[in-house]
């Protein structure tokens, strides 16, 4: 049996994946070449792809950590909405795999490795945050809804 992570875990998981986002959308944006060439740093290659690694890295941690944290009370109404989320997590992502490929193959000009790289990372994530949203906008308003 699968063991789920601690409840405080969540709370690491939302400060960590942001904070990972954030910090590779920096890198992205060349923000970080900028600062090295202000601290004197002559390559900023070592800094770029350090930034890169680490808040990728830091981003799939906290997602992890949303994901796969306890809820405060963990019950079968909470494990059946976790197994639902993850079921459509994934008829999400494959739908998205179809159209996506789909859309690549009749393209003239279709993106090269590292395009076809950046749709398979976003199809990844696509999953891991189709169920991070589903389940707990279930567990935490839908069921304020429901009892009201």
């Amino acid at each position: 049996m699968f063991k789920l992570l601690p409840h405080r875990y969540k709370r690491i998981g939302l400060i960590i994946a942001p904070t990972g986002f954030l910090l590779w959308i920096i890198m992205q944006l060349g923000l970080i070449t900028e600062f090295s060439q202000f601290i004197g740093m002559s390559n900023p290659k070592f800094l770029n792809v350090s930034s890169a690694i680490f808040g990728f890295f830091a981003f799939l941690f906290g997602l992890y950590a949303l994901s796969f944290s306890k809820e405060k009370i963990e019950d079968e109404m909470i494990k059946n909405v976790r197994l639902q989320s993850f079921q459509f997590a994934a008829l999400l992502q494959i739908l998205f795999l179809i159209i996506g490929l789909t859309c690549v193959g009749f393209m003239k000009n279709p993106p090269k490795d590292a395009g076809m790289m950046l749709f398979f990372i976003i199809a990844i994530f696509t999953f891991w945050i189709t169920y991070i949203i589903r389940f707990n906008y279930i567990v935490h308003i839908g069921i304020y809804k429901y009892e009201k």
